[in-house]
């Protein structure tokens, strides 16, 4: 009910200002004249896109008008008439007014998909010797390590064997790196990159890790779901 009464105030508002119009306009074409069809559909034109405009700017009169306020019905009345009256200007400000909001959600949208591109980038595992295959002399020393420390856990224990996924979710929960390549995550888990690839995908699907494609290199990368 309170919908009606909003549809009728804005086609009623949007007559009376668009013949308000046409008289502040007035030419000797008579009532049924180009100019007087024109006025009338730009003023209902401009009264229905009066809820927009009350969106835009955040204003609660069309919540109060369907809460039964008698006033913000009266408010309301005589914001879509004087829209109606001033239609063109009415419209075209208004789209000027979305126009830029949209630019700017827009680059709002740019700024932040950056900012998450530098962290992804920054916390990303270094993937460069294992295009290349080249190391360091640093990595060399910490492969060398890593291999000594599993072989002599391997002579003084035999831990349960994991799973392949265990393994790869090994990678993720070892803090090193919160962003990880698909080489990366076969480098660490000692798994293929066609099984890693497939493993991951899965993953995915259960909700467990999740990817992003890095907008500087375009690199996809996988991370941990929280």
């Amino acid at each position: 009910m309170g919908i009606g009464i909003l549809v009728a105030i804005i086609i009623a508002a949007g007559l009376l200002g668009g013949v308000a119009n046409y008289y502040m306009n007035k030419t000797d074409r008579g009532w049924y004249g180009h100019d007087f069809v024109k006025s009338s559909l730009l003023g209902l034109t401009a009264a229905a896109t009066v809820p927009l405009f009350l969106k835009t700017v955040s204003s609660n009169l069309m919540q109060d008008c369907l809460s039964g306020d008698v006033i913000s019905h009266f408010v309301f009345f005589g914001f879509c008439a004087v829209a109606a009256i001033f239609s063109s200007k009415f419209l075209q400000s208004l789209a000027d007014k979305l126009l830029q909001e949209v630019q700017e959600v827009r680059q709002r949208q740019e700024e932040l998909a950056e900012t998450q591109d530098v962290l992804v980038r920054e916390n990303s595992d270094p993937d460069d010797f294992a295009a290349s295959g080249a190391t360091t002399a640093e990595e060399e020393e910490e492969a060398f390590e890593s291999f000594s420390t599993r072989g002599s856990k391997k002579a003084t224990s035999a831990p349960p064997a994991l799973t392949e996924e265990q393994k790869i979710l090994r990678v993720f929960e070892s803090g090193k790196y919160a962003f990880r390549s698909l080489r990366g995550v076969c480098r660490d888990s000692g798994l293929e990159e066609k099984l890693v690839a497939t493993k991951l995908d899965e993953l995915e699907a259960r909700g467990l890790v999740k990817k992003i494609k890095r907008r500087s290199d375009g690199e996809t990368v996988w991370t941990r779901s929280r």
